[in-house]
């Protein structure tokens, strides 16, 4: 929903395509906003920034060459602003969310977490030293359980580079978690 100064930021003229934009990827925006934030309020706040963000100069996300990517990088730097003013370090209470993504993804991957002894902060340490894009894509894919075509748009990266990313987060989570095994077939 629009907020009467997101309005004030988008000239008349853009503003159904402003507000159209953001409501069709507003529910992607809150799903990673609280995976890493856990907090209701710290997610409305950054839902509102980046909005507000976006509204302030649609016409310039307009004409960017990647509309989806432009707003996807305000998005994460809007949740990452909130993180750091709440001094957030991400707390046990988040891993649970975790373990649900990639029980989906361990299905797939041939990933074993047996040998984690149940302890999976470690493996939401690995998930951490992803690289961002990779990262990313775990979260979208296993936690948001986004499919492939819809990320790629998204992102604004083909469908094959979505699933080639995503591929090698799983390959380097084996490594980082010493459980490398031969690659499923990504679905």
């Amino acid at each position: 929903m629009t907020s009467d100064d997101e309005w004030a930021a988008v000239r008349p003229a853009h503003r159904l395509s402003y507000q159209a934009f953001c409501d069709s990827r507003e529910e992607t925006w809150r799903g990673v906003a609280w995976a890493r934030l856990h907090d209701q309020e710290l997610v409305d706040q950054a839902i509102r920034s980046t909005r507000r963000e976006l509204g302030q100069d649609w016409l310039g996300a307009l004409s960017q060459p990647d509309i989806e990517a432009h707003a996807w990088m305000i998005a994460k730097r809007c949740i990452a602003d909130r993180e750091m003013s709440a001094g957030q370090v991400p707390p046990r209470a988040v891993v649970p969310d975790w373990i649900v993504a990639i029980r989906g993804a361990q299905a797939l991957a041939r990933v074993s977490l047996e040998n984690l002894d149940n302890d999976y902060e470690e493996l939401y340490k690995a998930i951490l030293r992803l690289p961002e894009r990779q990262y990313d894509m775990i979260v979208l894919r296993y936690m948001l359980d986004i499919d492939y075509p819809t990320i790629a748009t998204y992102l604004g990266i083909t469908e094959t580079n979505a699933r080639t990313t995503t591929s090698h987060g799983l390959a380097k989570l084996r490594r980082l978690l010493g459980t490398d095994t031969t690659m499923g077939d990504m679905q």
